[in-house]
């Protein structure tokens, strides 16, 4: 695989709510919001050499990794569509009018996904392939918003069959593994991104879905701990192992 056509595509690292989004907010939820919302330091700790896009915007303003349309997104009925409303516990904190909802969509939302679509086009012409690796984390317990409550891993793994072949996901399991992380596949979460446009259409278009819990690398509060440069350092090797491999 040449790392060129490797994309890693960081969604839910961000903090940031543009400022004229805020009046939009009540601030006494958004703390706690972004305490267990945020993928956070995702950037740092996929913070390596290959491409990648990293929406710079919090998920609590705007989810680019929800569908667009809400009759199609179930965590739209929770509140939790592509623009949130209600925080975890199910309590508004948020309102949105139609017209600010479509200029979100319009404006950041669009523009995200144009970007993803775009660079994985120049890598099919360069490179005949692309490679995307999804970059997330996890709380250590299931939300109350969440529908898995089942025990959780230290790393999930997320894939669709028409873009990642099993022996493929096996073998990233098995990388971790030998790390000495616990792996679920497809659990607490599924899937993995790909441009509508290439979706179930071209499997020269491969994508898996990294998920970290956060528990490996940062404490209650948000700070990070002495295992965030080991497990940096673990996911440069898994990746470039992963690489040579295929």
């Amino acid at each position: 695989m040449n790392k060129n056509c490797i994309i890693l595509h960081i969604p839910h690292s961000s903090l940031v709510v543009p400022e004229e989004a805020l009046h939009q907010y009540d601030a006494d939820f958004l703390q706690e919001e972004f305490l267990l919302m945020t993928d956070r330091y995702t950037d740092e700790l996929f913070c390596l050499p290959y491409a990648s896009i990293i929406f710079p915007y919090s998920r609590l303003f705007c989810d680019v990794e929800r569908f667009r349309d809400d009759s199609q997104e179930e965590m739209s009925q929770k509140g939790m569509g592509v623009v949130y409303t209600k925080t975890h516990e199910g309590i508004e904190y948020r309102k949105v009018t139609s017209e600010e909802k479509e200029k979100i969509l319009i404006t950041y939302y669009d523009s995200h996904h144009q970007k993803l679509e775009k660079l994985v086009d120049e890598n099919l012409k360069e490179y005949g392939e692309a490679f995307i690796i999804d970059c997330h984390s996890f709380n250590p317990y299931p939300l109350p918003h969440e529908n898995d409550k089942t025990q959780r891993p230290d790393v999930c793994i997320g894939f669709d069959e028409f873009h990642a072949d099993k022996e493929l996901v096996l073998f990233l399991k098995d990388c971790f593994e030998s790390k000495g992380y616990s792996v679920k596949i497809d659990s607490p979460f599924q899937g993995s991104i790909v441009p509508l446009k290439y979706y179930g259409r071209n499997k020269k278009v491969r994508s898996v879905m990294i998920e970290l819990n956060r528990k490996l690398y940062m404490n209650k509060l948000g700070e990070r701990t002495g295992n965030f440069q080991k497990l940096k350092a673990d996911i440069s090797e898994i990746i470039l192992r992963l690489r040579r491999s295929k």
